[in-house]
């Protein structure tokens, strides 16, 4: 009886276990979903910043 016990706690511990990364997975997906396309506005204005700008600067464009 009380490996019947130990066995049904070690499988409850893991389905708890997983339940918890799989949601944590899709809170992670969700995140990145939302924020996807902010980050890529940023990502391209610091790219110009840093590399647009001193090209400009360099060939007399501005």
């Amino acid at each position: 009886m009380k490996d019947t016990l130990n066995n049904i706690k070690k499988l409850t511990e893991s389905i708890e276990y997983k339940t918890q990364m799989i949601g944590r997975n899709q809170r992670l997906i969700s995140g990145v979903h939302n924020t996807r396309i902010m980050g890529m506005l940023i990502g391209f204005l610091i790219t110009f910043i840093l590399v647009g700008i001193p090209i400009f600067y360099y060939k007399g464009g501005i």
